[in-house]
């Protein structure tokens, strides 16, 4: 294995155990175990749990953002062939999708996010994985929102957010399309 594809292994390992076990399930031995790796490969990579920590929040913020480009290329073409409200039927459709299957990145960072307010040594982490998440969806609202000014973007996105965090937690329903929908409405 390359050593680029043994520190994905590494990062993808810890925010699994982050969403099943908290970061008290975090330790150098269990992902080496996750990511099938022989024991010590993880120390190697980071000698510190706050060195792996910080590295797996960084590759969680780039997930949790990594699919903006390509749903920028269908909201185009969506609008381009459809209209504004099919394109936003879309987004708020694959906003839902995307609250179910990848619900371990979302307990993944709400793990690092109550971790980050409480050790000094993680500050600002919460900050980067909520702006991370919430980039996509405040994207979209500046282009469903178009030239519109005073248009609470950063509240909407919240709300989106907000909805999303309290289904994986178990605190709430599945997001529907008509809640997306609705925020998307009442901002525009």
């Amino acid at each position: 294995m390359k050593k680029a594809d043994r520190k994905t292994a590494i990062l993808d390992s810890v925010i699994t155990l982050l969403a099943t076990h908290g970061m008290e399930g975090v330790t150098h031995r269990r992902v080496d175990e996750a990511a099938g790796l022989p024991q010590g490969s993880t120390t190697y990579y980071f000698p510190k749990k706050t060195a792996l920590v910080l590295a797996a929040a960084e590759h969680l913020a780039a997930l949790l953002g990594k699919d903006c480009d390509e749903l920028q290329l269908q909201f185009a073409q969506i609008v381009a062939e459809h209209g504004m409200d099919a394109a936003l039927d879309h987004v708020g459709a694959e906003l839902v999708s995307y609250a179910e299957s990848a619900r371990h990145l979302f307990l993944a960072r709400i793990e690092l996010t109550l971790a980050s307010a409480r050790r000094d040594d993680l500050a600002g982490v919460g900050d980067q994985l909520a702006a991370a998440s919430r980039r996509p969806i405040a994207f979209f609202l500046r282009l469903m929102a178009q030239e519109r000014g005073g248009i609470p973007i950063e509240t909407c996105a919240a709300l989106i957010d907000g909805i999303t965090l309290m289904y994986v937690t178990g605190q709430g329903p599945k997001p529907t399309l008509a809640q997306v929908r609705a925020v998307f409405h009442a901002m525009l």
